[in-house]
């Protein structure tokens, strides 16, 4: 049988993960009481629809799935928003899950959108306010089916690119910081696996993805990932301390040309940290 892989991405857009999140080991009301608070949702949906979507319509290789994954719980006005989005983009499907684990709940969505001819998938995973180079997938889907055709991904293999941008949302003077990983970041990143998704890309903490799987990083020439930084980061992210400062036009620039994103957009989603914690 020949080879196809398919490429899918999953972004879970607040779901009440039993694991996996600081957040988790809130109980199971205070969980979802915290994520689906009106004013955070607003600010969700904000980076959503201006950061990651269209980073993802812009995309040079449009032959993908994303699957947004949410709980079952999800107030209906924002369900019916995401049911909207997904009309309005072709690549785009809902999962509505009911809160568990965060592998099995991936691992759902990944299957929902695994097409009956697939042999192969390689799973992205986003977060709901980071972006992709508009080259994001083309790049995947060629070094993962090199990978493939090599011999080199007969299990579950990661693959990541480690050239990116970080965006403080919370620091407008000074928000862009280019970087480079030492390790697979949590943007960008993608696992080859066959179609019946024994496993997925959740299943590790990304930084130590390759102690358990063959992991292919690649630094590459330009950017192909960006991180937010806000407070409401789950993760505690800050600005690496060997990251270097861009100016901000330069930064709105790389955000136009490599991301799709629209500089007037993305100029009014950045705003002082209240509490000056650049989260």
């Amino acid at each position: 049988m020949a080879l196809r892989n398919q490429i899918v991405g999953v972004i879970r857009f607040s779901f009440p993960a039993t694991g996996g999140f600081a957040a988790s080991r809130l109980g199971a009301g205070a969980l979802e009481a915290m994520l689906y608070d009106p004013a955070r949702l607003d600010r969700r949906f904000a980076w959503f629809e201006g950061i990651t979507l269209p980073s993802l319509a812009a995309q040079t290789d449009d032959a993908f799935r994303c699957v947004i994954l949410a709980g079952e719980t999800l107030p209906a006005a924002s369900r019916d928003r995401l049911r909207s989005l997904c009309a309005d983009h072709a690549f785009l499907d809902l999962c509505l899950h009911p809160a568990g684990g965060p592998l099995s709940s991936a691992k759902r969505a990944f299957r929902q959108a695994v097409d009956g001819d697939s042999t192969h998938v390689t799973g992205f995973r986003l977060d709901d306010d980071d972006a992709v180079a508009r080259d994001y997938v083309a790049r995947t889907r060629a070094r993962s089916d090199a990978l493939l055709a090599g011999g080199f991904a007969t299990g579950p293999t990661a693959l990541a690119f480690t050239h990116g941008l970080s965006w403080n949302l919370r620091a407008p003077d000074r928000p862009f910081h280019a970087l480079r990983e030492t390790c697979a970041p949590s943007v960008a990143c993608a696992m080859i696996t066959d179609a019946a998704i024994a496993t997925c890309v959740y299943r590790y903490n990304h930084r130590r993805i390759a102690s358990f799987v063959p992991t292919f990083l690649e630094p590459g020439d330009a950017p192909m990932f960006v991180r937010t930084l806000h407070d409401l980061n789950d993760s505690g992210r800050t600005v690496p301390p060997h990251a270097e400062a861009l100016e901000t036009p330069d930064g709105l620039s790389v955000l136009a040309e490599r991301f799709g994103l629209d500089p007037a957009r993305t100029t009014s989603l950045m705003a002082p940290d209240p509490d000056g914690a650049g989260r």
